[in-house]
């Protein structure tokens, strides 16, 4: 209706610029709008919206309600799984209060080894922490039953809770996260079958999932995926390409891996005396730059030939070297870390090991080295890792942290007071998140020391409390994860919980009832 048009325009102009008025009515609607401008005890504003509330009531009248066909609603398939025991269901609001992932993910891990499910009160929550979090989603799926996935029609947020018996199943029907978990389910069980299914979907799939997809065969590169990977150079796709280069480049056999290594044979030799002569060839415009070997150093004290051969030797499979020099692994090592022409290359054969996660060689390494690589410990025995992290801690602090915090296993009480020391040092950096993200690594006989470690300056020790004060809540739920979801008929919980002394942090050895 144009009249609507002209009330729109004076509510927007105002009454003073642009009065209500009668034009463009008529009928029945004409008489109303005479009524209401000759009212003389109406102020301008006052007749605009009466004159507004009648045209408005004018046009909705004869509206017909849309109408739509809505199915009936669909029941919830009766659950078959047990609700988690009321000993669990109180550990886990003060684990939901701590807000750490980490401690939320191990809650559920247990949920879902002792095949139970969450109970209906906090599901909501749950899935929207999974929504946020996508680490918690299969587990949160697993542990939410068939509710989970009766609430996902409702929800298109939580449309990954959705439950799938088998690796097939979730691969064909699941939500991504879920389709990436049976694919690295059935990649360490029949890789040729993980590349079926690849291949098969591959077309239709987004160039997001298809990243999520691809850091599957990243995990564990196999030489069955070559042919593949090869062919898929010529993705569209940016991040889908680097993610393909990145995995050929831990292919031995690849053709960029190839590329590489026709470069070091010819600049890297040993001569008849035993002496290695390294003269890295013209290159140009090679085609190794356009895989993203910077050809320019940003180190004045290393020279751009140097810095070519260190990115080059950092990819190739350190294996290549033995049969290059005929040499076993130990002589290798010897000859990289003693021989000057090889020393500036020692650093980026330890890189070699790390990116090729050359276990066998890391250890050979380290034995022949007395230099701490920190790049080789993760492929270290675990007790030998633990050893030289607490020896070396002092000298490289950060890098120690930062490899302990992405490192699964839990810390050595040893080495978790070491780094807790440090942290009260630069409370600031590892504060209370910090401890949210690897409290899965910190022992809970922690806590018993806690108040031995205070920082060296004053104007920290308010704040480092506040953080030990928040750690010990995170010790007392992870203390009382493992007794929580044992079956509570005749047996009571052996694990110990944290007495609520001083800062509520020092372990007792009573154990709370089930």
């Amino acid at each position: 209706m144009e009249r609507w048009n002209h009330i729109i325009n004076t509510a927007l102009l105002g009454t003073a610029k642009k009065p209500a008025d009668a034009q463009g009515l008529s009928g029945p609607l004409r008489q109303a709008a005479d009524t209401i401008l000759g009212n003389a005890s109406l102020d301008r504003e006052e007749q605009f919206l009466h004159l507004a509330a009648v045209t408005y009531n004018y046009r909705q009248s004869g509206t017909q309600p849309v109408t739509a066909a809505v199915p009936p609603m669909t029941v919830c398939t009766p659950e078959t799984k047990a609700c988690c025991p009321p000993a669990a269901i109180r550990v886990l609001q003060p684990v939901l209060e701590t807000d750490s992932i980490q401690l939320l993910q191990l809650w559920l891990e247990y949920c879902t080894k002792a095949n139970l499910l969450l109970p209906p009160a906090q599901l909501p929550v749950m899935l929207d922490k999974a929504w946020r979090n996508k680490s918690l989603r299969v587990l949160t799926a697993a542990a939410g039953g068939h509710r989970a996935a009766w609430l996902g029609q409702f929800n298109p947020d939580w449309n990954f809770s959705r439950v799938a018996d088998t690796p097939e199943e979730r691969w064909l029907n699941g939500a991504t996260a879920q389709r990436v978990e049976a694919l690295k389910e059935i990649r360490t069980t029949d890789p040729v079958i993980a590349l079926q299914w690849l291949q098969q979907t591959w077309p239709k799939e987004s160039a997001t999932v298809k990243t999520e997809l691809l850091g599957v065969l990243e995990e564990i590169p196999a030489t069955t995926d070559l042919e593949w990977l090869e062919s898929l150079l010529s993705e569209k796709s940016k991040q889908v390409k680097e993610t393909v280069m990145r995995i050929l480049k831990k292919l031995p056999g690849s053709s960029l891996h190839e590329q590489y290594w026709q470069v070091l044979a010819g600049a890297i030799q040993l001569q008849y005396d035993g002496h290695v002569v390294v003269a890295l060839p013209e290159l140009n415009d090679d085609p190794v730059f356009q895989s993203g070997i910077e050809k320019l150093s940003n180190n004045k004290q290393v020279s751009d030939e140097t810095h070519i051969l260190c990115q080059l030797i950092s990819l190739v499979h350190p294996s290549r070297w033995e049969t290059h020099f005929g040499r076993s692994a130990a002589e290798i090592m010897t000859m990289f870390l003693q021989q000057e022409p090889l020393k500036p290359f020692a650093p980026a054969l330890v890189q070699a090991i790390a990116w090729f996660g050359d276990q066998e060689r890391a250890v050979t390494f380290m034995q022949q080295s007395e230099t701490f690589y920190i790049d080789i410990l993760p492929m270290l025995p675990p007790v030998q890792q633990q050893e030289l992290s607490e020896k070396f801690f002092d000298e490289y602090p950060e890098a120690i942290i930062k490899y302990a915090g992405n490192h699964p296993a839990e810390w050595s009480v040893a080495l978790c007071t070491k780094i807790l020391r440090y942290a009260a040092t630069q409370p600031y950096t590892y504060n209370q998140l910090f401890m949210n993200n690897v409290i899965r690594q910190i022992p809970v006989a922690i806590a018993a020391s806690l108040d031995d470690i205070v920082p060296s300056e004053s104007y920290h020790v308010g704040y480092w409390n506040n953080i030990k004060v928040h750690l010990g809540k995170l010790l007392q739920a992870k203390s009382q994860l493992p007794g929580a979801f044992k079956k509570a008929e005749g047996r009571k919980a052996k694990s110990p919980r944290l007495q609520n002394k001083t800062n509520n942090y020092q372990l007792t050895s009573k154990a709370p009832k089930s």
